[in-house]
């Protein structure tokens, strides 16, 4: 966001700013909240991807049991 503008959005400060100074807000936020849908769409579909491969094991799948995640982590040694 512009350095010139608050950082705090209260009402009294709002009502102290330009016509200009507000539609720069605006577009500032509207950039922002666009971007942070992206991330949130890019996040729930992670989510989704790693409940799917988490619910897919040897045991109802076709994979084999070499492929399944817990068994590998039990199956490591800590030195």
């Amino acid at each position: 966001m512009n350095q010139n503008l608050p950082q705090e959005l209260d009402r009294e400060s709002l009502n102290q700013l330009s016509k200009e100074e507000l539609v720069e807000i605006i577009i500032e936020q509207s950039k922002v909240i666009r971007e942070l849908q992206k991330i949130i769409y890019e996040l729930q579909q992670e989510i989704e991807r790693l409940k799917v491969s988490r619910d897919l094991d040897s045991s109802n799948s076709s994979k084999p049991p070499s492929g399944d995640i817990h068994k590998k982590s039990e199956n490591k040694k800590v030195p």
